[in-house]
């Protein structure tokens, strides 16, 4: 199952260095200040990069917590035709459309939709689902997570804000301004990441 989630983590990231290339190829023949237009795509890469990092978080979360505690399923609500992801609670009923599954096929399913409602908004989101799979936070993980948070900040302010900086005052809000080597460092520190949690569960 690990080596399945890291082909796709794989092939994700390597989208990722495909788009910094392209910038790069872009901009290795046109010299002066990028336009905002170029630097796009840097911004784009950002989205992908925390994508990339989602997608991986989740397909562990997914393998692993089915199998995990009690304590943590209980927190996993049933999924069924009326699913709501804010409720823990169901009554014997609800049970009917699932008749013809295993109890194991009941809490895969359950979990799947459950961690479709998963963000990871920053490194304690991260922290404590990986806790629930009894992941140890190791501090060679640690030292990654500053640059984690830059990056998921950066992706929220493009995603949500047109990447727009709002200074106090300012009546007009410039875009702020992205570099090769910002998404470049934080793209290392997600693979590095990566790389660390792997270790963890070997």
């Amino acid at each position: 199952m690990l080596d399945d989630i890291m082909f796709i983590y794989d092939k994700n990231y390597g989208r990722t260095t495909s788009l910094i290339n392209l910038y790069a190829s872009f901009t290795a023949v046109k010299r002066g200040r990028r336009t905002t237009e170029q630097l796009d795509l840097l911004r784009v890469t950002v989205v992908l990069l925390h994508s990339t990092m989602e997608d991986f978080l989740r397909n562990l979360l997914n393998w692993k917590l089915p199998t995990a505690s009690k304590e943590k399923i209980n927190k996993v609500p049933l999924y069924t035709s009326s699913y709501d992801p804010r409720k823990t609670k169901f009554e014997l009923g609800e049970l009917i459309e699932h008749s013809n599954k295993t109890a194991a096929e009941i809490i895969g399913v359950s979990v799947r939709e459950y961690l479709n409602s998963v963000s990871f908004n920053n490194t304690n989101d991260i922290v404590k689902n990986l806790n629930d799979i009894q992941v140890n936070i190791s501090e060679d993980m640690k030292r990654h997570f500053v640059g984690l948070d830059e990056m998921i900040k950066r992706r929220h302010n493009i995603v949500h804000q047109a990447d727009r900086d709002f200074l106090v005052g300012s009546p007009i809000h410039k875009i702020k301004s992205i570099s090769l080597d910002q998404v470049r460092k934080w793209q290392n520190a997600v693979d590095n990441f990566v790389l660390e949690v792997v270790k963890e569960l070997n």
